[in-house]
């Protein structure tokens, strides 16, 4: 009798990853798998024992194990138990690492983690992939988001029918007053050094990328300011905090540069909300747009998530202006859930994009921003019932390759054939510390 396979997510704490790998914990079950979570700290934030976590994990004998980015990377001799030799362990990074100060403080722990243990790493953009692989030595696999059939459907009602002859927008706009509150926690130099950064990613051709472009304004510096710099941002938690607001920055910026260049199509409507992140009202928008740009408002973050659907099905077409983190690919949520509702979409172009989704196919790219303001006014000027047949080409795509349960497939693939060729030669690197015990010591 077929034992049923079970995987095991090891989160933070309660509800920090659930945003990520709720859809992966469907998708496992949808595929008929066993599922559990073990939280690495308790419910009032306390972080457990490298030891109590583990003798839970070997409790529940996991054949997965499945957890976002590096959420327990201070349990350095997590895997040195022999039962978890022969388990399959994943880190997906659904982001970039240089946002994470125990990453950037410990690559040599992902070394020894995906040389020694098999800990195999997937991250969903191509540039990222290549960053990792200088960082530890070793290779990631490609993993892509995914959306849920069964929470976002086509046939949802609007959550706002009288915004119907819009562009919708879904998603946030960082704050400028968090922007500058956050910058205050850095030295007079860094901040100084942040506004000419900001002033290059104004005028930069998208992509925009914040890291990179501040590394091409560090080496235009002067010698002794660049080194005060480099001194400043040499801590990783610092570098990490740094990397973040670099992030944030470029998101506000390059997200108002899209708005502005889609408004001059035609309408948008932009609605906003997030749990933790601070972002632009509507007063801020008006203000931080071009005079005149006809948009109207909505803070959407009371809206709970099963409800999410009628969002995505407002407007005449949906679009987005992705993270700057995003390089080759790193496609976010907003793409598989408008194709979950069969809803077109116009996006920034980015490499991967091209390969999931090909011309006709519901997504449309621009390169640059007077490509995007074009591709807007022919989505403005497209019939309802031509719409409509690009929703649900994008629609057919998604339900064949971009469900969770898909993706989860798609991860596990290989599974038994990866554990049956990874236990002989891991047992055997450990067999001296194992057999040593049970050897007759010399009188």
């Amino acid at each position: 009798m077929n034992k049923t396979p079970r995987v095991i997510f090891l989160e933070s704490q309660r509800g920090i990853e659930s945003l990520f790998t709720r859809g992966l914990r469907t998708g496992a079950t949808a595929a008929g798998w066993e599922v559990e979570v073990i939280f690495l700290a308790d419910a009032s934030g306390q972080a457990r024992s490298e030891k109590e976590v583990r003798i839970e994990l070997l409790e529940k004998q996991p054949d997965t194990v499945c957890f976002l980015m590096d959420a327990p990377l201070d349990f350095k001799y997590f895997w040195d138990a022999p039962s978890l030799a022969t388990v399959d362990k994943i880190s997906l990074w659904f982001d970039d690492y240089y946002r994470s100060p125990k990453t950037l403080a410990h690559p040599e722990i992902w070394t020894d983690w995906q040389k020694n243990h098999d800990v195999r790493v997937g991250i969903w953009d191509g540039y990222w992939r290549c960053q990792w692989k200088n960082l530890t030595g070793a290779e990631a696999f490609p993993i892509h988001l995914a959306a849920d059939p069964r929470q976002l459907r086509p046939n949802a009602e609007p959550w706002n029918p009288a915004w119907s002859e819009r562009a919708a927008f879904v998603g946030t706009v960082p704050s400028l007053k968090s922007l500058d509150t956050f910058a205050q926690a850095f030295p007079a130099p860094l901040r100084r050094f942040l506004e000419e950064v900001c002033e290059a990613m104004r005028g930069a051709s998208w992509p925009i990328r914040p890291y990179d472009i501040a590394q091409s304004c560090r080496s235009f510096i002067g010698v002794k300011y660049g080194n005060a710099i480099d001194a400043m941002l040499k801590d990783p938690s610092t570098q990490a905090l740094w990397n973040h607001l670099l992030w944030r920055w470029g998101k506000r910026i390059a997200r108002l540069r899209g708005l502005a260049a889609v408004a001059q199509a035609g309408p948008l409507a932009i609605m906003s909300g997030h749990g933790t992140e601070s972002y632009a009202g509507e007063d801020e928008l008006r203000a931080a747009l071009p005079a005149g740009t006809d948009f109207v408002f909505a803070d959407t973050r009371t809206v709970p998530a099963q409800s999410w659907k009628g969002l995505f099905r407002t407007g005449k077409w949906q679009v987005q202006i992705t993270d700057p983190q995003s390089i080759q690919g790193g496609l976010p949520f907003r793409i598989f859930e408008c194709a979950a509702c069969a809803v077109p979409l116009l996006s920034d172009h980015r490499p991967e994009l091209a390969e999931l989704f090909p011309p006709d196919s519901g997504l449309f790219t621009a390169a640059d921003e007077p490509s995007l303001q074009e591709a807007a006014s022919r989505l403005f000027q497209m019939s309802k019932k031509d719409l409509e047949r690009q929703g649900q080409l994008f629609h057919q795509n998604f339900l064949a390759q971009h469900t969770w349960e898909a993706r989860w497939r798609e991860l596990v693939r290989g599974r038994e054939r990866r554990a049956h060729t990874v236990s002989l030669p891991t047992i055997a690197k450990r067999l001296p510390t194992l057999v040593a015990p049970l050897m007759p010591q010399a009188a």
